[in-house]
């Protein structure tokens, strides 16, 4: 069934938008509507680019290394082309094993990225990092203690909250991170709860505002935040099966899709996509891929204006239900995602499949230019690019450096341990127990 009751939808949001406190905005939000000037400059920004780079801007995949940056790929795994330069994605996303010893470490890490990208003439990625607190924390041993949401919920009003996740976005951003794939926008219940454990805040009410106060403390101080994972979870781990949501469409509405859409009203940069099936809708299609969810949904009904990505579309559970890497990444552009998630460090054969597909299908050419450009104004938004006025008054879209963007090394390691200490200062009095 691919129709619910949307007017429902409404009447709940009229309920409850009036009482949320979303009117101030945040520094780094979704990007709005770009101008016809703006969109100008991101077109002419990507013919710019070299084709295998532009379809490098829509994966988000993990990297080698801690130390120094080198790429594992070169564009001849698209090209076909012996001697091509080397090939490097969109976005990096670090795991534990990605972080070095100490914050000087991780700096030269970060940096070394941009570094390699400036020596090969390459637009830089974004970095990534899922530093929720609690269990999903990858930099525990780095950054000061950041408890679990639950635990934030059950110590912290949500101003409390968002005193927190300030101080830790200003670590996370000193360090080199663009984006940090949290909150879990996902309210508990019988069908999740013990799955989600204590990286839900709980019910719908504390779901909601703390997920608001996160979005608004990260995104206040530089770094992108991302909704996860739209539009629910079930019980089940999507790594070893797919989620099966078995909501009614009231219960669905109200319990799945309700938290989210109030969430979105403090714009956060971007939002994950789930593994999910629901019952309800679509059901033989997984949320990632669904067109139903992520256009007409997400898109549609509630007006989201971030950037979309997937889930890792290496999960054994999507291969297993006949959604292997190759087919998954196809659907999911179709649907209207954005960025694609590998858990895998070479994306250049899902490149190559989609640009196979791309040049004898008109549509689909379509929808994966819509999605490089999509990065690209995200990566103006987060200062990666910039929109600069030429001299006929035209603007052009220009790369900014590391220091542009950030601020010099010094600089940064100052910030990272003054808001570091600031932070243990934090938890050790309002988490001491």
């Amino acid at each position: 069934m691919r129709s619910l009751r949307i007017s429902a939808l409404f009447v709940l949001l009229a309920l409850v938008f009036p009482a949320a406190p979303l009117a101030r905005p945040s520094a780094l939000r979704a990007a709005p509507p770009s101008d016809a000037a703006e969109e100008a400059a991101v077109r002419d920004f990507l013919a710019s680019l070299p084709e295998p780079q532009r379809i490098a801007q829509i994966f988000l995949v993990n990297i080698e290394g801690n130390t120094s940056y080198t790429a594992v790929e070169s564009v001849s795994a698209i090209s076909g082309r012996a001697g091509d330069g080397p090939l490097v994605p969109g976005g990096c996303l670090l795991f534990g094993y990605n972080i070095a010893p100490d914050a000087e470490g991780v700096v030269a890490f970060t940096d070394s990225i941009a570094a390699y990208c400036d020596s090969h003439r390459l637009l830089r990625p974004y970095i990534a990092v899922d530093q929720e607190g609690g269990l999903v924390n990858r930099l525990r041993a780095m950054t000061s203690t950041l408890p679990s949401a639950g635990r934030v919920a059950e110590k912290l009003p949500p101003s409390g909250a968002y005193d927190l996740y300030a101080l830790q976005a200003r670590q996370l951003r000193s360090l080199g991170f663009d984006m940090n794939l949290a909150p879990v926008a996902e309210a508990a219940g019988g069908q999740n709860a013990e799955f989600l454990g204590t990286r839900s805040y709980g019910g719908i009410a504390a779901t909601v505002a703390y997920s608001i106060a996160a979005v608004r403390a990260y995104q206040d101080n530089g770094v992108s935040s991302v909704l996860k994972h739209f539009p629910g979870n079930t019980n089940t781990d999507p790594h070893t099966g797919l989620p099966e949501i078995a909501l009614p469409q009231e219960s669905l509405l109200a319990e799945q899709i309700f938290p989210f859409a109030c969430i979105l009203g403090a714009s956060p940069a971007a939002v994950l996509m789930s593994l999910a099936r629901t019952q309800a809708c679509d059901a033989a299609v997984p949320a990632c891929l669904s067109s139903f969810w992520v256009r007409d949904m997400l898109r549609g009904t509630l007006a989201c204006r971030a950037l979309v990505l997937s889930d890792d579309i290496f999960m054994g559970a999507l291969a297993d239900n006949g959604f292997p890497p190759e087919l998954a990444a196809v659907q999911a552009l179709m649907a209207g995602v954005d960025v694609i998630m590998l858990s895998e460090k070479k994306f250049a054969p899902v490149a190559r499949i989609l640009l196979e597909r791309a040049a004898h299908d008109e549509g689909f050419a379509a929808r994966l230019a819509e999605a490089e450009r999509s990065v690209i104004r995200y990566k103006i938004a987060c200062g990666i690019l910039a929109l600069k006025e030429q001299a006929d008054g035209s603007l052009a879209v220009v790369p900014q450096g590391i220091d542009a963007q950030f601020g010099g090394r010094e600089g940064r390691l100052k910030d990272f341990y003054e808001a570091k200490q600031a932070g243990t200062a934090f938890v050790r009095r309002y988490f001491a127990d």
